[in-house]
């Protein structure tokens, strides 16, 4: 029969049909939403209460460096690596924990923290400045291949400067003075956000130019002869 010669009385019986076959579809349908949104919300409660652990463990083992009292420094790096490994604490904790290693003159373990920050951080921002850092360390080792192959020459964001710099300071060391002095220059003019110190590097840049090898005008007036 067509739905339009349909009359209102049998319209209500099909309805009603519909609802005995259908409903318990219609109920489990409403329930799964519902517990999806519950759900979501209560992934989003446990995110925000490990955030806020995992950000009173960081207080904690920054409170712990300051006051050098290192078992307790150890003790919260491992939690926050064991218990907090998704929140970019651990990779403040890290980068802490490198600088720490430097004061203590161990170059080695300051380039380990650094490298698990760089390879496998969860903040893209601190992924570049634990690289960064990872080149710091590099230079004053005087491992200056390794810095060069580590960070491109072309820079881009909004640390370009700090790395034109790194690269500056790497090409210094290799005796490479017109280049150094290119690379200092690129991180002024890169230097939009203030990320270096500008008068440190331009003194950087006029130590190079006068480090630059000069051309010997009188062997190449003598050659033209």
């Amino acid at each position: 029969m067509s739905d339009e010669l349909l009359t209102e009385d049998q319209e209500a019986e099909r309805a009603k049909a519909w609802v005995r076959e259908n409903g318990l579809f219609i109920v489990a349908g409403v329930v799964l939403g519902l517990g999806g949104l519950f759900g979501w919300q209560q992934w989003e409660d446990y995110q925000m209460r490990q955030s806020e652990q995992a950000s009173a463990v960081w207080a904690q083992m920054a409170a712990a460096i300051d006051g050098e009292r290192y078992n307790e420094v150890d003790e919260t790096l491992t939690l926050l690596e064991t218990d907090y490994a998704g929140t970019p604490y651990l990779d403040q904790a890290r980068l802490a924990m490198a600088a720490l290693h430097m004061n203590r003159n161990d170059p080695e373990a300051a380039l380990v923290e650094l490298d698990k920050v760089a390879s496998s951080g969860n903040d893209p921002l601190l992924r570049k400045l634990a690289e960064l850092r990872r080149a710091q360390v590099l230079n004053a080792e005087e491992r200056y291949e390794e810095v060069l192959e580590l960070l491109d020459e072309n820079a881009e964001g909004g640390l370009a400067s700090l790395q034109l710099e790194l690269r500056g300071d790497a090409l210094f060391g290799l005796g490479q003075m017109d280049a150094a002095e290119e690379s200092y220059r690129l991180a002024l003019n890169n230097d939009a956000g203030g990320v270096v110190d500008r008068s440190f590097v331009q003194m950087k840049l006029d130590q190079a130019a006068a480090s630059a090898p000069v051309a010997d005008t009188a062997d190449d007036a003598g050659a033209d002869e």
